[in-house]
């Protein structure tokens, strides 16, 4: 036998405890968007820096491998002259 369904009524309280639920959830996204941008704008700049270091670092890498190139093809030059 198939059991009729069961019907819930809806009060006033029901509809305004909604309202409030709903403006609830909506103040909460909004904080979390704020946090979210403000969260996404702090990496920004920590990655600005961290590429800033890291440009750095390539730059004396380059310069030292410069160096040590220079000196291996002059040695090599002057090996060549004064035979």
């Amino acid at each position: 036998m198939i059991k009729p369904a069961k019907i819930k009524s809806v009060t006033v309280n029901d509809i305004n405890q909604n309202k409030i639920d709903i403006e609830i959830i909506k103040n909460d996204v909004k904080n979390l968007k704020e946090e979210t941008r403000w969260h996404n704008n702090k990496t920004d700049d920590e990655f600005k820096r961290l590429h800033h270091k890291i440009d750095k670092i390539d730059s004396r890498i380059y310069a030292i491998a410069g160096l040590i190139i220079a000196t291996t093809v002059g040695k090599m030059i002057a090996d060549m002259w004064f035979m």
